[in-house]
């Protein structure tokens, strides 16, 4: 299973989340997925690849762009 976290600029409001909810609930390849409307961003783990989680969050008619999360040390030593 692999995670993806993307930044999603244009998700502006709770409907904006609830249609990308929409959207990530349908792909049965997700296993589970984070919404955050505060920080812009919207975390996806599953089996599927990195393109085709942001495909399914573009189809919903939004424009994500792949985060570069810095895990910091403790982070750097527990990830998998």
């Amino acid at each position: 299973m692999e995670k993806h976290v993307f930044k999603v600029s244009d998700m502006n409001c709770n409907g904006c989340v609830a249609t990308i909810r929409q959207s990530l609930e349908a792909d049965t390849r997700i296993e589970t997925f984070d919404i955050q409307l505060s920080k812009k961003q919207v975390s996806v783990e599953g089996n599927l690849s990195t393109e085709d989680t942001a495909e399914i969050i573009r189809d919903s008619g939004f424009n994500p762009e792949l985060s570069t999360q810095k895990k910091g040390f403790l982070g750097s030593l527990f990830s998998k």
